[in-house]
């Protein structure tokens, strides 16, 4: 994912509160937010290991994905 489409699937999350999938490593990711809510949640499919957030900000800066940093794992997302 290169700096535009993070762009783009950071400000759907955060200021639309959108639900998004990516992939990474053939294995699905989904972040997902409450209805009128600022928690977010981090989760993968099939197993659906859940991190639980504050905000969605919070999932940038504390998420880990297969076993590393949220936002180191960007630019490999599909």
């Amino acid at each position: 994912m290169d700096e535009t489409q993070w762009e783009n699937f950071r400000q759907a999350i955060v200021e639309e509160g959108q639900e998004l999938s990516f992939d990474l490593n053939g294995e699905e990711w989904w972040i997902s937010r409450l209805h009128d809510e600022e928690k977010s949640y981090l989760l993968t499919a099939p197993n659906s290991d859940t991190q639980f957030f504050k905000t969605a900000e919070e999932l940038f800066e504390k998420g880990i994905v297969n076993g590393k940093p949220f936002m180191k794992q960007v630019p490999y997302f599909e």
